[in-house]
């Protein structure tokens, strides 16, 4: 009879190299699923932020300043009015707009539309399949339900004041849940290859903490309504 072992070393060494380079791309590619995942979590806050911008200004166009909460965003979106200069003709260079309207050269009509439709004209959906969701719109995506902060205040420059606001998403909240997303689940071997990334880029041993920040709009000390992603 025959020995095995010729065979089984054989095939424990195919195993031995197979499990070893599995372990390889493991290390390299973990790095770089976590920050495909930061980056992809990162463009979905991003663009709520824009929108929060987009309804921001509206809000500040009609009612002079900016708002200190999400209801009053909300309130403006569903109840609000915003009033609007439709404009007809053109001003001669040789007329200052006051004159062209007195020769009526030019028209200019006052109207009052619902807020909601101004704001439909600056803001977009997450992406082209899924409308905006008024309901949704301050809550940070991967957060589990945590809302995006806000406050807004008055600053000096120049001896004028200027309305300012600012709108912050933390890294805890939009990168929790790392291990269960599902560009970690649903991928073949995904939860072995990319098992703790939580634990490894933000934990108490982490990576990349000092890398990722903190995702803020305007500011509260800065004339500015920039994404510090700008």
């Amino acid at each position: 009879m025959k020995s095995s072992k010729p065979v089984i070393l054989p095939i424990c060494l195919i195993l031995v190299i197979i499990f070893l380079s599995l372990m390889i791309f493991r290390t390299i590619m973990r790095p770089e699923k976590f920050k495909n995942i930061c980056k992809a979590r990162k463009a979905e806050v991003v663009l709520k932020l824009e929108n929060i911008r987009a309804m921001q200004n509206v809000y500040k166009s009609e009612k002079g300043s900016y708002a200190n909460t999400f209801d009053q965003l909300r309130d403006f979106w569903n109840n609000g009015k915003k009033t609007i200069v439709v404009k007809e003709g053109t001003v001669p260079d040789t007329l200052t707009e006051a004159e062209a309207l007195k020769l009526k050269i030019i028209r200019r009509d006052t109207l009052v539309v619902d807020a909601r439709d101004e704001i439909l004209k600056e803001i977009r959906a997450v992406d082209s399949n899924q409308l905006f969701d008024i309901d949704k719109f301050d809550l940070i995506p991967y957060s589990q339900g945590e809302r995006f902060q806000i406050a807004a205040d008055t600053i000096v420059r120049a001896n004028i004041p200027v309305y300012v606001y600012e709108v912050i998403a933390q890294r805890k909240q939009y990168l929790k849940g790392l291990d269960d997303d599902p560009r970690v689940k649903n991928v073949f071997l995904g939860s072995f290859l990319y098992s703790g990334l939580q634990e490894k880029f933000l934990g108490p041993n982490f990576d990349y903490r000092e890398e990722i920040k903190d995702i803020i709009l305007g500011s509260l000390v800065e004339p500015s309504t920039n994404g510090n992603w700008e």
